[in-house]
């Protein structure tokens, strides 16, 4: 594909080579064009196959200017789709970047209240085994009482059959 400099220097090109044909035309009429009419039939015969050189290279010309258009209008809508692509390519990069950042503060919320969990738990391990303890105390103090109520019921039993 053309760029639009190299364009700009084919129609330079193009140009010059037509002055320089166009100034061939002029030195050969002056010069063949003579008042002999077999020289003057040569000269127009040689001046038509100038013409129709000339002609080619205008259609040449035409063309290359017609596919420089073209590849402008090409051009134009390549750097307006890269433009496209590099806003989205630049909004997915903040996106990436916020989701990254969002994965870093979900993940230290996270390691926060793992902790937090962590020391509830030991918390409640702890509870649970002064709880486990009291409740053994209060077995053991369940214990003694009941024994000295199973005792004091045996020796009101053992009053009551001497008192009868």
């Amino acid at each position: 594909m053309s760029t639009p400099e190299q364009n700009a220097q084919q129609i330079a090109a193009n140009t010059q080579a037509i002055t320089g044909l166009n100034t061939a035309i002029n030195f050969l009429v002056t010069e063949f064009i003579r008042p002999n009419a077999q020289q003057h039939q040569q000269s127009l015969e040689r001046l038509e196959r100038i013409e129709s050189i000339v002609e080619a290279i205008a259609q040449r010309l035409e063309a290359t200017v017609t596919q420089q258009q073209a590849n402008a209008r090409q051009i134009a809508q390549n750097v307006e789709e890269i433009t496209q692509y590099r806003q989205l390519l630049e909004e997915t990069r903040q996106l990436v970047a916020q989701n990254a950042s969002n994965i870093a503060q979900s993940n230290a919320r996270h390691d926060q209240e793992m902790a937090q969990i962590r020391a509830a738990q030991e918390r409640n391990d702890q509870q649970i085994e002064r709880l486990g303890t009291e409740v053994q105390a209060l077995a053991e103090a369940s214990r003694t009482q009941l024994a000295a109520i199973i005792s004091n019921g045996r020796r009101i039993d053992r009053l009551e059959q001497q008192a009868s």
